[in-house]
């Protein structure tokens, strides 16, 4: 389905001076709007997190960004709150 004709789908519902206030679509329709926008969150997700791996990796190949063990990993969690202690 595309744009189009989720748009041609939709109805709306005016005030008594003509002013639109709500939208009516089908519910097949409002279920592949929501698909899609998952997908999309998801791409743009997934997109980010190569972006900011590849930024880390380039740091890291520089001489920028340092390891650190797990152990101090799991402290440092533990006091920003993300891990319990």
């Amino acid at each position: 389905m595309t744009l189009s004709e989720a748009l041609a789908s939709a109805r709306y519902i005016v005030d008594a001076d003509g002013r639109k206030t709500e939208v009516v679509i089908p519910v097949e329709t409002w279920q592949h709007v929501l698909t899609t926008y998952e997908r999309l969150i998801t791409l743009l997700e997934d997109r980010e997190d190569r972006e900011i791996l590849s930024g880390w990796l380039a740091n890291r190949t520089a001489g920028r960004e340092t390891l650190i063990s797990l152990d101090d990993l799991e402290r440092e969690l533990i006091s920003d709150g993300l891990l319990p202690g």
